[in-house]
């Protein structure tokens, strides 16, 4: 019974270190599994970040396009604005200057029929 006993308890060591190198082997792939997948889950994180990033420095560069048309735009309405003031101011001055042309034509028509009355109270023969 002693050689039984003895080979019971060989037969448990055994088996024991067949356990323990079995569980020492799931634990390196659970380990290793666990570290592939955190390297996959970083790798997947961090090129939504690269892209993110990517597309960040695109509406940066878009932005500031956009400022400098903006910029570009402001100061072409501006010139056109100031073109339109001279023009209205040209139109107003034209508008004056007719004014003044009528004003002169009735003064010149005025003086006329004056100098035609004064003209036309004189006998010719004492113009002379």
């Amino acid at each position: 019974m002693s050689s039984s006993l003895s080979d019971m308890l060989k037969a448990h060591n055994q088996k024991r270190t067949e356990l323990k190198r079995q569980n020492e082997k799931t634990k390196k792939i659970a380990v290793q599994s666990t570290k592939d997948l955190t390297d996959a889950l970083n790798d997947y994180v961090n090129e939504g970040v690269a892209e993110m990033l990517s597309k960040e420095k695109e509406l940066e560069q878009h932005s500031r396009k956009l400022s400098t048309q903006i910029s570009q735009y402001t100061n072409q309405t501006q010139q056109w604005l100031s073109l339109v003031d001279d023009f209205n101011a040209s139109i107003k001055e034209m508008g004056d200057v007719r004014n003044w042309a009528e004003i002169m034509e009735q003064d010149m028509k005025a003086i006329m029929a004056t100098l035609e009355f004064v003209h036309s109270g004189i006998p010719e023969d004492s113009i002379s």
